[in-house]
């Protein structure tokens, strides 16, 4: 019979060896008890047809998150419980099984473990049969991810690597692309949420960062078809555009790129903040935020009227159109049509 065990939170050190490298982790246990296991159970068997003995995992990905609380406390004491507060009405329909990950990084880079490695945490729709998460605390914006954060990420997807066979890594928001891949097992398909964390720029980062590690391509992520809005392709340019008459040079081609794409209604430029060829993000919020795949083709449906399109860049949001009234890349949507647009990000190029 399984012995209840109620985790007191303490500072264990330990060390642990991946090749070359060592990384330290602090034990900070959550409670992994009879009423956690029983609810993990139950969770893999409603949503991914597994009837387990245990609640393991074979990890094949890593999913990379922020927390969205900007303390470690506040952020430990959100999985420390087995079951799922009453307020987190946005995920109750999955179940009563809180939500938990193995790892969680303070801002200040120390990593802590809360929980095995190979036990299922619910942190990821769709594919937490498989997959170790990563939290991180912080957001993106009130409190940004840090840089020693960063480092601390690297240095465990490494150590974990080392333990496992990991095909991919992946950011949480990045995880609705594996929809149809053999991986996903989620039986409803009603049971989905947005997530933007922890963003695009922090995912290329990490995978550039840590591109002797081989991962896996991500799936191609869906163009949805639409009736009314704008469907578009996101284009880097770099480069001479411009090479002189009787020069064999050829002008570096407009590749598609993965990239956020910011979906205002109409702004003007004299409204934004503009320094160094990037604007800050407006006051007001977004009409819709969509990524594009990694061939840079994306979609969305919007209500009729006229929208100004930027893209994300680290720097800030990117646009090079404006027309004569001083609006910011304007594109019009018209009833129970879709309007085609490229948006091309070309300041690394010369015309």
């Amino acid at each position: 019979m399984h012995t209840s065990r109620l985790f007191i939170a303490i500072a264990l050190f330990c060390c642990a060896c991946a090749g070359s490298q060592s990384i330290e982790i602090v034990e900070k246990p959550i409670v992994f008890d009879d009423e956690r296991r029983a609810l993990s159970l139950a969770y893999m068997k409603e949503h991914y047809g597994i009837e387990a003995e245990e609640p393991g995992i074979t990890p094949r990905m890593i999913v990379v998150h922020w927390t969205a609380i900007p303390t470690l406390e506040g952020s430990f004491n959100a999985f420390y419980e087995s079951r799922l507060p009453s307020f987190r009405t946005g995920i109750s329909s999955g179940g009563a099984l809180n939500v938990s990950v193995p790892y969680l990084i303070d801002q200040d880079g120390t990593i802590y473990q809360l929980m095995s490695d190979t036990l299922m945490g619910r942190h990821v729709i769709g594919l937490n049969h498989t997959a170790i998460g990563i939290e991180n605390v912080g957001n993106g914006e009130d409190t940004p991810l840090t840089e020693a954060q960063y480092e601390a990420n690297k240095k465990l997807i490494r150590y974990l690597t080392k333990k496992y066979d990991i095909d991919y890594l992946i950011g949480h928001h990045e995880y609705q692309r594996f929809k149809n891949h053999p991986l996903w097992l989620e039986q409803d398909p009603d049971y989905l949420t947005e997530k933007s964390d922890p963003g695009d720029a922090f995912m290329q980062r990490l995978r550039n960062d840590l591109g002797s590690l081989d991962f896996k391509p991500l799936p191609e992520e869906e163009t949805q078809a639409i009736r009314q809005g704008i469907v578009g392709q996101v284009l880097w340019v770099e480069g001479n555009q411009m090479p002189g008459i009787g020069q064999s040079h050829k002008s570096p081609k407009p590749k598609g790129i993965q990239r956020k794409v910011y979906v205002y209604n109409v702004l003007q430029r004299d409204e934004l903040e503009y320094e160094a060829g990037f604007f800050k993000k407006p006051k007001q919020p977004a009409v819709k935020v969509v990524n594009s795949d990694s061939s840079g083709h994306f979609s969305v449906a919007l209500d009729t009227g006229s929208y100004s399109l930027l893209v994300e860049e680290p720097q800030g949001l990117y646009a090079n159109l404006f027309d004569g009234n001083g609006y910011v890349q304007v594109t019009k949507v018209e009833k129970d049509s879709v309007n085609k647009v490229e948006l091309k990000i070309d300041y690394k190029a010369s015309y």
